[in-house]
């Protein structure tokens, strides 16, 4: 669905799919696409991507949120308890930690 080398407009669109899309199974095949058909991104369109994985994490519809996890915890192998079910405080925190942890990983390029 989306492996061109690391054409930024390609993660843009399926970022936007991801996030907008009307049909749930698009959205899925979107995050999958950003999660294992992305191997040729820069370590800069990294952060960028994991970047708007993590505003995903806020998204109003639950879907978007989980598979926007999910893309986190397998492009990065980190966690950071996030859950999609929630209540409001906790998720908050766990996007914290991931904001912290993206601070550091962009630090360390």
């Amino acid at each position: 669905m989306g492996r061109v080398s690391n054409d930024p407009k390609v993660v843009d669109t399926l970022l936007d799919i991801m996030r907008h899309d009307g049909n749930a199974h698009f959205r899925d095949k979107a995050a999958c696409a950003l999660t294992y058909d992305q191997p040729y991104l820069t370590e800069e369109q990294k952060v960028l991507l994991y970047e708007k994985l993590i505003d995903a994490l806020s998204d109003p519809e639950p879907q978007v949120q989980f598979i926007a996890n999910l893309a986190l915890k397998i492009r990065t192998g980190q966690h950071k308890g996030f859950n999609p079910l929630a209540p409001p405080e906790q998720k908050r925190k766990s996007i914290e930690a991931w904001k912290k942890w993206l601070a550091e990983y962009r630090a360390n390029l």
